[in-house]
């Protein structure tokens, strides 16, 4: 549990954050099916993370690229989702990066993440960029 958030998803042209910084968010993460998940809630928005690896190396730094169909080692997928009342919403990340990073003083995992959201509206493309910074067990 984090007091304040470390998921943003701001829009680009009027800079409006969709996570409320000053809010607190929720960090799990899971195992599918072998593969690491990382999922950041707050309220009924939620930020998932799809590394295709068992785990984190603790003796390099990690760079991982962003895609859609995520299917190699070195590549992940994101996901901004939201529920807004009986109606849910599914975002991919379409483009970015995570890095990982291990801190062996506090022996966490750091993980910092930018990446871009390309949603098609009725007539346009709204473009959001997400940001993530933190750090995991």
């Amino acid at each position: 549990m984090y007091r304040r958030c470390p998921v943003a998803i701001k829009d680009t042209v009027t800079g409006n954050n969709y996570f409320i910084e000053h809010q607190s968010a929720t960090v799990k993460t899971y195992r599918n099916k072998g593969n690491y998940t990382i999922v950041i809630e707050q309220k009924s928005q939620y930020f998932t993370m799809f590394f295709r690896v068992r785990g984190f190396s603790t003796k390099r730094k990690a760079t991982y690229s962003i895609s859609t169909d995520a299917n190699s080692n070195g590549e992940l997928s994101a996901k901004y989702s939201f529920r807004s009342g009986e109606s849910v919403a599914f975002i991919d990340v379409s483009s970015g990066k995570a890095e990982v990073t291990y801190d062996k003083a506090t022996k966490l995992w750091h993980i910092k993440l930018t990446g871009l959201i390309a949603n098609m509206g009725d007539t346009r493309v709204t473009y959001f960029k997400a940001t993530a910074d933190f750090y995991i067990r």
